[in-house]
């Protein structure tokens, strides 16, 4: 039991330190290009910070367990909203955009609910991968178009005032040994879920939703804050939309080519879209304003009642 949990906590760690260099050096290349700072958010940001999802819920598809692979993700959308957008909102002031930030949470809950409507028919695992992993190329491609339009129109007195960055051969090195390094985090991360699920007598489903889902999560928690301490409130929200969208369109859409769909509980259908709905009730009620304290109690409230409740 000891070594199993030490090696979760060493590889979280690893997987934390490593995906928080990738995002710092993606952050420098993006601003470089003079990317739109929500657009940041949604795209690099929270692929970066993604990616010890996609890390952990492909390997544990390799190996053939579907549930600490889907259970993941489902459990990572459902912090990101509940546990990380709640400390977001109680640590600092979150100003919710009236333009792209509105255009962007339609997307994630469509996404959401098209993940779950294949799920619901049937829908072969292969096709499905298709139309995600399709579906998360032509987000992509939108936001980077939104990007470029932004930086010319709303954003163009935040470019005014940065400094000019230019990435060099030593970002490209320091972005490619963060990637190696979330990708060892992740293998020991699976491998000591997968031990520990054996000696507490518990599904890796119900350790990924829970453990393995705040674990991953932690990359969006730690880039919420520091956004938020850096004044950079548009990184904020962008990242948990579109961290929420990568994670079912790409992640999933990469998981489910490969493998067959796993059993998924009414219980973690049902919380996944409370989560999601709440996400976009905060964005649409706050649309230019800032989201009230009270909100953030309300999200923290609801995260311990799903874990609360997630034993059973």
């Amino acid at each position: 039991m000891e070594l199993s949990v030490t090696l979760l906590v060493i590889g979280a760690i690893v997987l934390l330190v490593s995906t928080q260099v990738f995002i710092k050096q993606a952050e420098r290349i993006s601003i470089s290009l003079k990317l739109s700072p929500l657009i940041i958010g949604l795209t690099v940001v929270s692929i970066g910070t993604s990616l010890p999802e996609l890390t952990v819920s492909t390997i544990a598809a390799a190996r053939g367990d579907m549930g600490l692979a889907i259970g993941n993700l489902i459990g990572s959308n459902i912090a990101n909203v509940f546990l990380v957008l709640g400390v977001g909102i109680l640590a600092g002031k979150i100003r919710v955009g009236t333009t792209k930030t509105q255009r962007n949470i339609y997307i994630m809950t469509g996404i959401t609910g098209l993940f779950l409507l294949m799920y619901a028919t049937g829908i072969s695992s292969f096709i499905a991968g298709c139309i995600l992993l399709g579906g998360a190329f032509l987000v992509t491609i939108n936001e980077y178009a939104w990007g470029v339009s932004g930086r010319k129109h709303e954003d163009a007195k935040l470019f005014t005032k940065r400094k000019n960055i230019r990435f060099s051969a030593g970002d490209v090195s320091k972005l490619t040994g963060a990637l190696v390094g979330v990708v060892a985090g992740g293998v020991i991360t699976v491998s000591s879920v997968e031990h520990l699920s054996l000696l507490l007598g518990l599904s890796t489903t119900i350790l990924g939703l829970s453990i393995t889902a705040i674990v991953t999560s932690f990359p969006e928690l730690l880039t919420t804050i520091f956004s938020e301490k850096d004044g950079e409130e548009k990184i904020t929200i962008g990242n948990l939309i579109g961290s929420n969208i990568y994670n079912l369109a790409l992640i999933g859409g990469i998981v489910l080519l490969f493998s067959s769909w796993k059993f998924i509980t009414v219980y973690e259908t049902v919380m996944l879209i409370m989560a999601t709905l709440a996400f976009a009730v905060v964005v649409v009620v706050n649309k230019g304003k800032v989201i009230p304290k009270y909100a953030g109690f309300l999200l923290l409230a609801l995260f311990f009642a799903y874990i609360y409740f997630l034993r059973w």
